[in-house]
């Protein structure tokens, strides 16, 4: 966004809640935890991406086994690499495997419209961003859940830009799931999401 042509806003802070920041790797250790953990199980997190980019139902079975991916892609997935950019704690039980690229699967053979590419877009995968371009961008808050397929997006996303130098509050609920925010008006009236909402408000009003 601070690139487009003519943009004259300069951006003060990003503020991230559980935030979805990649569509190559469906199959991190929190896409595997958390597959069928309401209110984000993984088929539907995959069905959002898929429709993203086109309403083709081929896209949705290759992102469902992980297949997306084609020599176009393959060159950023170094940037989505949970091996390198998850704390230990993360890996649990799950070993690192790179997806698999599929010669041929671009818009025209499974008739996406051009998708193979979109997925290397920065403005719908902020996790590919290069290293060089992190360093410019504003003081980061990033809120990740343990029980959330969208959990390693945003650590490695805050991993990424803390090596870049970017200031980064990152706060993680060990006991928080996805949409947990929303849940403060009785009869779903949480602790943890007040404590969410107080934690965001406080950081907001310093940083702002």
């Amino acid at each position: 966004l601070q690139k487009e042509p003519g943009q004259q806003i300069k951006l003060r802070a990003q503020a991230l809640l559980y935030p979805v920041l990649q569509a190559l790797d469906l199959k991190t250790p929190s896409y595997q935890q958390n597959q069928d953990m309401p209110i984000l199980p993984r088929t539907l997190m995959v069905r959002f991406w898929s429709e993203y980019f086109t309403s083709n139902k081929a896209l949705f079975r290759a992102m469902m086994a992980n297949a997306h991916n084609s020599p176009e892609s393959s060159r950023v997935l170094k940037f989505v690499n949970w091996s390198a950019f998850l704390p230990e704690t993360y890996h649990k039980e799950y070993n690192y495997s790179a997806p698999a690229v599929a010669q041929g699967l671009g818009g025209e053979a499974i008739g996406m419209g051009g998708s193979s590419q979109s997925f290397t877009d920065p403005r719908a995968s902020p996790l590919l961003v290069p290293d060089a371009d992190l360093h410019s961008l504003p003081k980061a808050y990033i809120l990740t859940c343990e029980y959330d397929v969208l959990r390693d997006d945003g650590i490695m996303y805050a991993t990424r830009l803390e090596a870049a130098g970017v200031e980064v509050t990152h706060q993680h609920y060990d006991t928080g799931f996805h949409g947990a925010l929303m849940f403060t008006v009785w009869p779903t009236d949480f602790l943890i999401a007040r404590r969410m909402t107080d934690n965001y408000i406080k950081w907001l009003k310093e940083n702002l």
